[in-house]
């Protein structure tokens, strides 16, 4: 008995003493520290959006796409993408499709398309990406500064996908995108589709869009307007969804590779 006392009274000293200077306390947030494969440039355009530390705050981001709603947990990337004829999911580690009876073989190049688009330009400052000024160009009258990105082996389901991101080169704001698409036939394309960037508006510190734009782009010319989506209902904040939202039902099918 006697034994047991001092041990009681042992753990109670070492629990109320303080913790020592460089020790971090259980559940605290590290301090941000820059991404160092980040370039200079793309940097620029970062911090006129509201910044990456900002960006880098926010666990959920969520949305309305027409009748489509979209939540992403911004840290593991899983996903949910409702709509009235079917869910589609991504739970870390399988893309799923519900009901079982719905066409699934293209919910994996959907299921984080638009998230894709709509993150920009904070989206391509991911790990694994690489940078590379290009020669300014005109779209539509206007002369841009644009970056080049690519990514290494491995990274995401379509990593020979290219991205050039035009900015203003006085306000380095993001104004237009260029994308070329690999997923389907997975290999590499110098074939570029443009995306017009439309009415920023400020969320929680950052600009995010409300409206992009397809615009025709053949013999390297931009033509009229295509398509454009709008979002609505534009949330983006520190608290994470709840990781039971991204849990495939029972009803549910895995979507193929």
């Amino acid at each position: 008995m006697k034994n047991l006392t001092y041990l009681a009274i042992a753990l109670l000293i070492v629990a109320c003493q303080p913790a020592k200077r460089g020790e971090e306390k259980p559940n605290e947030e590290a301090s941000y520290r820059a991404p160092d494969h980040h370039s200079a440039s793309l940097t620029k355009v970062l911090d006129a959006h509201g910044g990456y530390e900002q960006w880098s705050k926010m666990k959920s981001l969520s949305y309305s796409k027409g009748n489509e709603f979209t939540i992403t947990n911004l840290r593991n990337r899983k996903i949910l993408v409702e709509s009235p004829n079917q869910t589609i999911g991504f739970d870390g580690t399988d893309v799923w499709v519900s009901p079982d009876s719905m066409d699934a073989s293209r919910a994996r190049f959907y299921h984080n398309l638009f998230f894709y688009f709509y993150s920009m330009p904070f989206v391509v400052g991911d790990p694994g990406a690489f940078y590379e000024d290009v020669e300014p160009r005109e779209l539509k009258g206007k002369t841009l500064n644009g970056i080049k990105i690519s990514y290494g082996e491995n990274v995401g389901d379509a990593p020979d996908d290219n991205y050039i991101l035009w900015y203003d080169p006085e306000t380095n704001k993001m104004e237009w995108l260029m994308y070329t698409v690999t997923y389907n036939s997975g290999e590499p394309s110098n074939s570029y589709n443009l995306i017009k960037y439309d009415r920023w508006g400020e969320v929680n510190g950052l600009l995010l869009p409300k409206a992009i734009q397809w615009h025709q782009f053949e013999n390297d010319s931009v033509g009229e307007m295509r398509d454009e989506v709008l979002f609505e209902n534009i949330e983006i904040t520190q608290e994470p969804p709840a990781d039971s939202l991204f849990v495939m039902p029972k009803d549910a099918q895995i979507a193929p590779m």
